[in-house]
């Protein structure tokens, strides 16, 4: 960026589509991508128009340089952020701090009918932290640590981080993690089955676009009813989950798709899935 008139300033989230494949980057790396209203509100805006879109079929979210996010950004909105934000606006905002914005992200994240997998690239603190555990699937660098960090500061959890711990790791070791604020390295998240996969940071890139564009390829209607059960049935009774699968299952049974894996069986070939 430079000071003449006609300065470009980076959007403090990338977004990059390519084949059936969508990847958000949170983009403030000098702010260790900090997170910012403005900053949710790209990303809600671009969730928006990626459910819209058909053609994308998975979606990976992660951060540029070396952390994926410090958590939320607490120095003050500056003039100039909150004129970019008010001038990001779209239509069906519904406004609101740093608190309604990423709560919003964190619900569409859960609720899109396409997997989203985390790349997690480096540390992922405070409501950073949420994001990261609000994705489906994590893959994670050995040089990323996870941390719910607000007792630090004296805050309670936000971003669902109590829900996402717990439904992870159980109410003990949720608790003990918001208590004490500690950092968990990989190793340990994934023990503890915060994240899926751990790899070497320089084969996190690769990692990641290999399961991304598998789960591209994949019945991503499966895969959106596989995400409705496993979220909503979370808070339903079973025999009330029974009949959310059973409805489900009817509807993603008269799709091409499985016509297409019927046949490739019988065909003994692998099926080529189109997403509908």
């Amino acid at each position: 960026m430079t000071d003449s008139g006609d300065q470009r300033i980076e959007p403090s989230l990338r977004f990059e589509k390519q084949g059936g494949l969508a990847t958000l980057t949170l983009n403030r790396p000098a702010a260790r991508n900090a997170l910012t209203p403005g900053l949710f509100l790209e990303m809600e805006r671009t969730l928006v128009e990626i459910e819209a879109d058909d053609a994308v079929r998975a979606v990976v979210l992660t951060g540029s340089g070396h952390s994926f996010s410090a958590g939320a950004d607490l120095k003050p909105v500056s003039k100039e952020e909150h004129r970019r934000t008010q001038a990001a606006s779209f239509s069906g905002d519904a406004g609101g701090d740093i608190l309604d914005r990423g709560n919003r992200c964190i619900r569409r994240l859960r609720q899109l009918p396409k997997p989203v997998l985390g790349s997690i690239n480096g540390d992922a603190v405070g409501i950073g932290c949420s994001l990261a555990l609000a994705t489906d699937l994590r893959i994670a660098s050995q040089t990323a640590r996870f941390g719910v960090v607000f007792s630090r500061i004296g805050l309670g959890p936000d971003g669902g981080a109590s829900a996402l711990l717990r439904d992870l790791v159980g109410s003990a070791k949720a608790l003990e993690l918001l208590f004490t604020g500690d950092l968990v390295d990989a190793g340990e998240a994934l023990r503890l089955g915060l994240v899926n996969r751990v790899v070497a940071a320089d084969e996190l890139a690769d990692a990641t676009r290999e399961l991304a564009e598998r789960l591209a390829r994949g019945p991503t209607l499966a895969y959106a009813a596989a995400k409705a059960a496993v979220y909503q049935g979370a808070s339903l009774p079973f025999e009330s989950l029974l009949d959310l699968e059973a409805r489900n299952q009817r509807a993603v049974s008269r799709s091409e798709d499985v016509k297409e894996g019927i046949r490739a069986f019988l065909e003994r070939r692998k099926p080529e899935f189109r997403g509908r």
